[in-house]
């Protein structure tokens, strides 16, 4: 009787175990059938726009359904954020936004609506977004070491204006930088300071910076990343000459957390091979984005671990984020 009963529950946990796995095969085959939704965290002309609309494009074809692009700015990118965290889960709502924020809200424990790696799903990295930081060409500092040595000549009387608060915190911090930082809510407010000669320095993407760079009304001293851009491969990371200050930040797409894994995986697939095209790839590299795909996993991993790096920063630094 026993034996009879063991065969039964094996054969049944083998049709259940059949069953779910022909569910999964069969969500993975079936999606996408219609159109799909992909949510841009950033108002138009901004890089996450520039790239978006582009990605969207390139997935269509690989998806063989329409990718329409919506945006939906706000809250530096948490309007998105959050309905996408409120979303059906099934694949055809998702997230394109850079990353930073969703690294700051977690590492802050933000009050935001959503927790940013319990409520989203990574689908996957487009890459880094290579940031600049411009000094005004007043200043007589061409290199970050001419930059330095001027800070450190005129304590407290350097006005950095940014919208990268926490790089030039971690700049303050782990540079001991005696600098006067000017927050900004946006990119285009700083930059007219900036220009206007408010202000002696702002961080700003390699698209927004170049043209500045170009007619020289603002020299490129560094990136704000953890490596050299390979579109300025010359000009040094901020870190180099302030160990362990860098800003995380980039390009991504995000789904609902509950988007069955098979419906990630496709998305992942089709992302990735967008991503690797060669002129895609030469054309997100040109415009300050290194591609850098991989799978969900590691780029879970990598912002966990830029999150519990940040949130060591804020504790240690004693720096509070509104």
């Amino acid at each position: 009787m026993r034996q009879k009963l063991l065969a039964a529950l094996l054969a049944f946990g083998g049709i259940c175990g059949f069953t779910m796995t022909a569910r999964a095969q069969s969500t993975e085959t079936t999606w996408p059938t219609r159109p799909i939704t992909m949510l841009v965290a950033y108002p138009p002309g901004a890089i996450t726009d520039t790239v978006g609309r582009r990605v969207a494009e390139r997935l269509s074809q690989a998806l063989n359904v329409q990718v329409v692009e919506e945006n939906r700015g706000g809250a530096g990118g948490n309007v998105a954020a959050a309905f996408i965290s409120r979303a059906v889960p099934d694949g055809y709502t998702l997230l394109f936004t850079s990353y930073g924020n969703l690294i700051i809200a977690a590492a802050a424990d933000l009050n935001v609506g959503f927790h940013p790696w319990r409520d989203l799903a990574p689908v996957g990295m487009i890459g880094p977004m290579t940031v600049v930081l411009l000094v005004r060409p007043g200043l007589q500092a061409n290199t970050l070491q001419d930059f330095v040595r001027h800070i450190a000549a005129n304590p407290g009387r350097v006005n950095f204006a940014s919208v990268y608060h926490l790089l030039i915190e971690q700049m303050i911090a782990y540079g001991k930088l005696n600098i006067t930082h000017v927050p900004y809510r946006g990119g285009a407010v700083a930059m007219t300071d900036f220009l206007a000669g408010r202000v002696d320095a702002t961080p700003a993407t390699l698209l927004f910076a170049r043209p500045y760079m170009q007619d020289n009304r603002g020299i490129g001293v560094a990136v704000g990343n953890a490596e050299r851009s390979p579109v300025l491969p010359n000009v040094p990371a901020v870190q180099e000459l302030t160990p362990g200050a860098k800003l995380t930040d980039g390009l991504a797409v995000l789904a609902a957390a509950a988007t069955p894994a098979a419906i990630i995986a496709r998305a992942n697939r089709a992302l990735q091979d967008v991503i690797n095209q060669p002129a895609m790839r030469e054309w997100l590299t040109n415009e300050g984005v290194p591609p850098s795909p991989g799978p969900p996993e590691a780029f879970m991993t990598e912002m966990t671990t830029a999150t519990e790096e940040l949130r060591t920063l804020l504790r240690d630094a004693t720096i509070k984020v509104k």
